[in-house]
């Protein structure tokens, strides 16, 4: 098959939260598997695209926009093109927000018209990137109005969208409607884009795919519910037989403690030499004081979603237990200044590092006894999942794809981590202490880390459900699998 991944980040060039890693190695693990996939992907700045040494480069326009493209072969069967022009090339930031954190007031504009830009220009003779693909797989809500344009100027393309979070909608007004040329008749709630008084780019995907996926079984059932539809569990109830759950995989390759590049030291599931050298040097790096209790770490945004203030609640009773504690990452000001307070109420005990760092993510993965996640909800979740590789064992809310990758192991003989609920302190706390009583057996320890680090979370085995449905609709078969 040819299909067309048209997404926003993509790892390591372009990187907000687990979207770039997604993007990166299902597209890696689908052309792996014989599958030609062309990335698409709008790059914000005038220092993109990024080169690759090696790689086979052409450039060109698309149709009659002003949107360009160039294109960067990976392989014989992975193809990225990166695509600039107004509204990207001319500003400085992320995909959707400035280089100040200011999220872009015309970012529905941007996309929607990129959106319009790529869907006529696979009508048009002569698309200078290639022919017109079998398939259209598309993230999020800056895409969900390409599959609008592709059934609107009937384009014989099926489509798939993951929905990565619901709780982004892409909300614009009726005046952005008009300003993007949409037909009038869409703006309505029913078999439309209307959403409350505005419009939502992600109803436009969720209304015209073809076929619906998200990142987690749990996800899917959770996203019918009023508690984690965000409004839309209306539409998605009536897209039941389309939507179907696939749990995000990850590249063994890039994160492997047999091999990765970033650690001091290397180790596998029989010697765990190396992560104790991994642990000794984090903790010197980062100038923790001594303890003889666990090394516990946070990576990730920090966002209401992620629950960080739940850890920031208990952080003074872990320290208590002399515990150290390593958070990494970005997100709200407001958050990030409560966390940035923890390190100056307990010098020594934890250290906080307000960036987006990828060898300080893999050094703190391998280097950590036990992985924080008490997020609030979690369509699926990497970090456990790269901490299970790693032999760190995850202590998580248990919801999402938290649920299904992680089994608790006081309550499974089979178990992986440890989960809890409520969403609420005091039982994140005691997760956290059930975790510590094992972290002190060290025979049940070695049991548990050898088990997780055995756990096959490749994208080998999780891409096949994707190739399935797009084999069905190719097939003109609506029965995909749910």
């Amino acid at each position: 098959m040819r299909i067309a991944f048209v997404t926003t980040e993509l790892a390591p060039w372009i990187k907000v939260g687990g979207l770039a890693d997604v993007s990166a190695s299902l597209a890696r693990a689908l052309s792996a598997l014989g599958h030609t996939v062309q990335i698409l992907i709008p790059v914000t700045g005038p220092d993109c695209p990024p080169r690759s040494a090696g790689a086979v480069e052409r450039s060109g326009s698309i149709g009659n926009s002003s949107f360009v493209w160039h294109a960067t072969a990976l392989s014989s069967h992975l193809e990225i093109i990166w695509i600039g022009g107004v509204g990207f090339s001319d500003r400085r930031g992320g995909p959707y927000a400035s280089s100040t954190g200011e999220e872009w007031p015309d970012g529905v504009l941007r996309y929607g018209r990129l959106c319009e830009a790529l869907a006529r220009a696979w009508i048009s003779p002569g698309n200078e990137w290639g022919p017109r693909p079998d398939l259209v797989h598309v993230h999020d809500w800056p895409t969900g109005l390409l599959l609008l344009w592709i059934r609107t100027l009937g384009i014989p393309i099926p489509s798939v969208l993951t929905i990565h979070n619901l709780a982004y909608p892409g909300l614009f007004s009726r005046e952005s409607f008009d300003r993007l040329g949409l037909p009038p008749q869409f703006w309505q709630a029913q078999g439309g884009l209307e959403f409350y008084g505005s419009g939502s780019a992600l109803k436009a995907g969720l209304v015209f795919a073809d076929h619906l996926t998200t990142v987690s079984p749990s996800y899917a059932r959770e996203i019918l519910t009023p508690a984690f539809g965000h409004g839309l569990e209306g539409v998605l109830e009536e897209r039941v037989n389309d939507l179907t759950g696939i749990l995000n995989g990850i590249d063994p390759e890039i994160w492997s403690p047999v091999n990765d590049p970033h650690l001091p030291s290397h180790y596998n599931a029989l010697d765990l030499t190396g992560k104790q050298n991994c642990r000794d040097t984090l903790i010197k790096r980062l100038h923790l004081a001594p303890s003889n209790g666990p090394l516990a770490a946070f990576i990730g945004r920090f966002t209401e979603q992620k629950g960080v203030d739940l850890l920031v609640e208990i952080a003074p009773w872990l320290i208590r237990r002399n515990w150290r504690l390593v958070l990494l990452g970005r997100g709200a000001p407001d958050i990030e200044q409560r966390v940035q307070d923890l390190p100056r109420h307990h010098p020594g005990a934890i250290q906080v590092m307000i960036e987006q760092s990828e060898p300080w993510a893999h050094l703190i993965e391998a280097g950590a006894d036990l992985f924080l996640m008490p997020s609030r909800f979690e369509p699926c979740g990497l970090n456990q999942q790269y901490s299970q590789r790693y032999g760190t064992l995850p202590i998580v809310h248990a919801v999402g794809g938290l649920i299904d990758t992680v089994r608790d192991a006081d309550q499974d003989a089979d178990g992986t981590g440890f989960r809890f609920e409520p969403h609420t302190a005091e039982s994140f706390f005691s997760a956290c202490l059930r975790a510590e009583r094992a972290w002190s057996d060290s025979h049940r320890w070695l049991v548990l880390v050898r088990r997780v680090m055995q756990i096959d979370c490749s994208w080998q085995a999780r891409a096949q459900p994707y190739i399935q449905i797009y084999e069905r609709l190719l097939a003109g078969r609506p029965d995909a699998p749910s």
